[in-house]
């Protein structure tokens, strides 16, 4: 289990605005070097009208924090997202973005596949998961707070990382909203 603080993550300028880099595998991998499996950030577009970082040999996934955005992937597809919407596409394609919003990114190497998906848990709500020896799982706090077993507690902005084999157990502490990124190796 792997718990980044919202602290431990500073936020790095891109072109379209700021960027926090919540995980990132193999633990010795490097964005820049694009030798990564998986990647976890939150970013904002501030810029109305920006480029992607093209990521050839990776698929990515966007999911809206706040705000909405329109995705032109060139030659190919152009969609709309709302609030917890999200875009799959291939990280080579030349995208468009418009609009200013907040994301959670999700970006695996092909030959992996990766999930997003938006959760909701009522204060008190009570969560255990077992363990998939074949998944990477990781939570996302996006408001809320919720308690470990371990009796650790997770703020909005923390990250919660379960390895493959890993269980998880864990209460609401108040009304909580989190993104979930499941990864298959």
């Amino acid at each position: 289990m792997i718990i980044r603080r919202s602290s431990e993550t500073p936020a790095r300028l891109w072109s379209g605005g700021t960027t926090r880099e919540l995980f990132i595998a193999p633990v010795d991998s490097d964005y820049a070097d694009r030798n990564f499996q998986v990647r976890l950030s939150t970013a904002t577009v501030e810029s109305e009208e920006c480029l992607f970082t093209p990521l050839a040999g990776y698929e990515r996934h966007l999911m809206v924090l706040e705000g909405t955005a329109h995705l032109e992937h060139q030659g190919h597809r152009s969609r709309d997202l709302r609030h917890f919407e999200v875009d799959t596409f291939d990280g080579a394609w030349q995208t468009l973005s418009q609009g200013l919003y907040r994301d959670f990114n999700l970006m695996v190497r092909y030959g992996s596949r990766g999930y997003l998906t938006h959760q909701l848990l009522s204060e008190q709500e009570t969560l255990h998961l077992s363990p998939e020896p074949a998944l990477l799982r990781a939570w996302y706090l996006i408001s809320g707070r919720v308690e470990l077993v371990s009796g650790e507690v997770l703020a909005a902005g923390d990250l919660l990382v379960i390895e493959p084999g890993d269980r998880l157990g864990l209460r609401s502490l108040q009304a909580s909203q989190l993104v979930v990124s499941t990864i298959a190796f």
